[in-house]
C-alpha cells in the first residue's frame, strides 16, 4: 500500500511539474511575441523617410552597426500626407519617423513622440547648433525630435553682373558694402542703371519678405504663441519687398518655375539670397553660368531655410534602440557622409570643420562657399515657430503675389493678409 500510495503521489507531482513547465513555455513564447524579440531574434524596427533625406547607405549599414537590430526603412511618397493619416488613425505608425522643416506642424500631437531626453539626449546635445536642437523641443518641453540637416542662408549673385554696375565682386568685398537690406536695394538701383533696366538684383518680393522676416528670433509669433505679425519685423519686412517692387529691381519670377531657371542663366536675374541646398539646384538649373556665381554673407543677417529631424514615436516597442539608431544616423561623422553624397548641411558642430566640408567649386569660381554657410549656421538666432506659422507665411505670400503679378495696392493686400490670418488663427 505505501508503494502504490508513494507512487500515485509521485505521478500527481510529476503532472503538476509538468503543467506547470507548459505554462511557464507558454509564458515565455508570449512575453516573446508582446516584446518582439525571443532570446536568438533581432528586434524589428521600422522607419519612414523621403527621398534624399537620408543617405541610403548609411541606413544599409544599420544592421551591422547593431547586429541585433532589423531595421525596416520604407521611402514614402506623399509623405505629410500618409504620416498625418497614420497618426491620427494610431494604426501603422513607425519606431522612427522623418520629419521636415514643418516640425512646428507636429508640435499639436507631441504625446505621440517619445520625449528623447528620457532616453539620454542631453548627453550629445552639446553636439549639435543650439537654433537646431531647439527647434525640435515642442511647448510642452518635450524633445520630439533629433536634428538632421540644415538650411542657413546666404547672398548668391552674378560677379560679372557686379562687374558692370562698378558694384564688388570679390566675397567678402560684397559682404562688407552690403551689410544691410537698404544697402542691397541701393545697389539693385545702381545694377538697373547700368544695365538699362535690362537685369533684376532680385528674382521676387516674396523671397525677399521671406528672408527677411526669416533673420529674427521672433517672427510671426513670440515664445507665448501670441501672434505679433502686425508689429516692426514683419512691418518692415512688407515695407522692403513693396521697395523692390516700386524700384523695378525684381524680375517677379517665382521660385521653382521654369521663368526662374531661364532667368539665373540668362542673366535676368543677377541675384539672390537662398539657402545652402539651393546650390545644386541653381548649378542644374543654370550649367551655362559656371564660374560666374559667387556666394557672400546675407544683407541684415542670417538665417535658415529647410532642415530635417528624425524622431521616436510612442508607437516603438523599443524606443531605447530606436534612439540608438537615430543617434548613429545623425552623428558628425555621418552627417559628414550625408553632405558628400547628398549635400545635406550638418546640424552638428565639428563636422563644419572635417576636411570633407571644404572645397574650392568650380561652378563659384574657385571660392569654397562652405565657409560661408559654416559661419552663418553658427550665427543664426535661436528663432520660434508654432504650428501656425506656416500658415501666416502663405497668407502674406499670396498677397505679395498678388501685389507682384497684379499690382494690387500694397495697403489692400496687407489688410487682407491680415483678415484671413485671423481666419484661420480662430478656425
Amino acid at each position: 500500500m505505501m508503494n502504490r500510495t508513494s507512487n500515485r503521489s509521485s505521478r500527481k507531482i510529476n503532472t503538476s511539474l509538468r503543467g506547470i513547465l507548459c505554462l511557464l513555455a507558454l509564458f515565455s513564447v508570449a512575453l516573446s511575441a508582446c516584446t518582439g524579440a525571443g532570446p536568438n531574434q533581432k528586434i524589428q524596427l521600422t522607419m519612414w523617410y523621403w527621398n534624399r533625406s537620408i543617405d541610403d547607405s548609411l541606413i544599409q549599414q544599420v544592421g551591422r552597426v547593431f547586429p541585433n537590430i532589423d531595421l525596416h526603412a520604407e521611402k514614402i511618397t506623399d509623405y505629410d500626407s500618409k504620416v498625418r493619416t497614420s497618426m491620427a488613425g494610431h494604426h501603422g505608425v513607425p519606431d522612427i519617423l522623418g520629419i521636415n522643416s514643418n516640425i512646428a506642424t507636429y508640435f499639436p500631437d507631441e504625446d505621440q513622440f517619445v520625449d528623447l531626453r528620457t532616453l539620454g539626449a542631453d548627453s550629445i546635445k552639446s553636439q549639435y547648433l543650439d537654433w537646431k536642437w531647439n527647434l525640435g523641443v515642442a511647448p510642452g518641453g518635450r524633445l520630439i525630435a533629433l536634428p538632421m540637416d540644415t538650411g542657413p542662408t546666404a547672398l548668391f549673385y552674378r560677379a560679372d553682373l557686379f562687374a558692370k554696375a562698378g558694384l564688388p565682386t570679390d566675397p567678402q568685398a560684397v559682404t562688407n558694402q552690403l551689410k544691410t537690406w537698404d544697402d542691397y536695394i541701393q545697389a539693385g538701383l545702381k545694377l538697373k542703371q547700368a544695365t538699362n533696366g535690362k537685369v533684376f538684383m532680385f528674382d521676387n518680393i516674396n523671397n525677399v519678405f521671406s528672408q527677411s522676416v526669416g533673420q529674427h528670433a521672433l517672427q510671426y509669433f513670440d515664445r507665448s504663441d501670441h501672434y505679433i505679425g502686425t508689429q516692426d519685423i514683419v512691418k518692415q519686412a512688407w515695407t522692403l519687398a513693396n521697395q523692390v517692387k516700386q524700384d523695378g529691381i525684381s524680375a517677379n519670377i517665382a521660385n521653382w518655375t521654369t521663368e526662374w531657371n531661364a532667368g539665373v542663366s540668362n542673366g535676368t536675374i543677377a541675384s539672390f539670397v537662398g539657402a545652402v541646398w539651393m546650390k545644386q539646384i541653381l548649378q542644374d538649373a543654370a550649367p551655362n553660368t559656371k564660374g560666374q556665381w559667387r556666394i557672400a554673407r546675407n544683407p541684415g543677417g542670417d538665417g535658415n531655410s529647410g532642415g530635417s529631424f528624425l524622431a521616436v514615436t510612442k508607437a516603438s516597442a523599443h524606443p531605447q534602440e530606436a534612439f540608438e539608431v537615430v543617434k548613429w544616423l545623425e552623428n558628425p561623422t555621418n552627417q559628414l557622409t550625408a553632405y558628400k553624397s547628398l549635400q545635406l548641411f550638418p546640424s552638428t558642430l565639428s563636422t563644419f570643420d572635417q576636411p570633407g566640408m571644404n572645397s574650392n567649386e568650380d561652378f563659384y569660381g574657385g571660392q569654397d562657399t562652405n565657409q560661408v554657410f559654416s559661419v552663418a549656421a553658427k550665427d543664426i538666432p535661436r528663432f520660434y515657430f508654432n504650428a501656425y506659422s506656416d500658415i501666416v507665411a502663405g497668407a502674406y505670400s499670396d498677397q505679395l503675389s498678388l501685389i507682384a503679378l497684379q499690382n494690387k495696392s500694397p495697403d489692400q493686400a496687407w489688410n487682407d493678409a491680415q483678415t484671413e490670418i485671423q481666419r484661420q488663427l480662430l478656425r
